[in-house]
């Protein structure tokens, strides 16, 4: 069978992002963040509606009604959690770990509602992992963290990869994933010592402290040199963060689109850490420099960027898959994840 390259294309612009952003954000002021649910699906709308495959746009279908209720039970959550930290302190120690208990649900509820909402050729995606697995995966394993030092990231990315490609399905076929462990750690390991360079800078400036001080100089001299030497570390260290994130988002990327297949489709992801360090940073600078106008072009350049990294390998026809059975959904888990900054996304 003959097999076509299909690039994956976005066809919005930053202009046409700024006017529904703005107003987006008019709205949900004037009406006290009620309109958000409606600006978040507006939002979604668009984007997916101008990422396109073979000439066919996504489809985003949520409601901004099934947002809403969702957004208020997160919301309800979210105030009973501060008011018990100003009124009852154990109380909200008990609120975090039942939050850290329901992790598991959130992540299950969020990704399956996502799915569903999603659409293209007119066929929904699904998802349909489990809360045990997500228990041992997003509670058991990162529990791990602190004893192994943060090696257990690694496993822990490959893992919630594995788990997120394997359990998605559209129409009625389910995707697989081919990838192995090994390439996780090349990414993290690259990443702990790019993190750690800042840090060997701040140890090298207080080990400066003590020898200058063996030395027998002034007090005042000891502190300036140590000042600069840890405060250079520092600054290091918080311009690496952005750095850092850019580079394993890519290369996590094209792990996971690379080693995935949805039945006769695969996938071709080459994203270039350099890239997308260019453009966090870039960004960066000028949102700052425009006070945040610049937000949607931020946003859209990223998204095109990824699209123009992305393309589809399949046969001739990417209309033969069959519609799977319709289930409902509810936007909770989702909301909550949006809410408490949980992030679940892998790219």
């Amino acid at each position: 069978m003959s097999r076509k390259h299909y690039p994956v294309q976005f066809t919005g612009t930053g202009g046409e992002y700024f006017a529904i952003w703005i107003v987006n954000i008019a709205l949900t002021l004037l009406t006290l963040g009620i309109y958000s649910a409606w600006a978040k699906v507006r939002t979604l709308r668009w984007f997916y509606g101008h990422t396109l495959i073979d000439g066919q746009a996504f489809a985003y279908l949520a409601t901004p009604l099934q947002i809403l209720k969702g957004r208020l039970i997160a919301l309800a959550a979210l105030v009973a959690y501060y008011a018990a930290t100003y009124f009852a302190p154990m109380l909200a120690l008990l609120f975090l770990l039942a939050l850290f208990a329901a992790l598991p649900w959130i992540v299950v509820s969020s990704l399956r509602f996502h799915a569903r909402m999603s659409a293209y050729r007119g066929l929904r995606f699904d998802f349909t992992g489990t809360v045990g697995e997500a228990a041992r995966i997003y509670v058991g394993l990162q529990l791990l963290f602190i004893p192994t030092l943060g090696l257990i990231l690694p496993y822990l990315a490959y893992r919630q990869v594995r788990f997120i490609v394997d359990h998605t399905v559209y129409g009625q076929t389910s995707a697989r994933y081919r990838g192995t462990l090994k390439p996780f750690w090349s990414v993290y390991l690259l990443a702990f010592a790019l993190m750690l360079l800042p840090l060997a800078i701040v140890v090298y400036g207080f080990y400066q402290a003590y020898v200058l001080q063996a030395a027998g100089l002034p007090k005042e001299m000891v502190t300036a040199a140590t000042a600069g030497t840890v405060g250079l570390g520092f600054l290091l260290f918080y311009l690496m963060i952005p750095v850092v994130s850019a580079f394993v988002m890519a290369r996590t990327a094209n792990l996971l689109y690379n080693a995935s297949e949805l039945g006769p489709v695969g996938f071709d992801c080459n994203q270039r850490a350099r890239d997308m360090i260019w453009l966090y940073l870039s960004n960066l600078v000028l949102i700052a420099l425009t006070v945040g106008l610049f937000i949607p072009w931020a946003k859209v350049r990223l998204a095109r960027y990824r699209a123009r990294r992305l393309a589809v390998n399949g046969p001739q026809d990417l209309g033969q898959f069959v519609a799977g059975q319709q289930q409902q959904s509810h936007a909770t888990g989702s909301e909550m994840a949006d809410l408490f900054d949980l992030n679940i996304g892998l790219t």
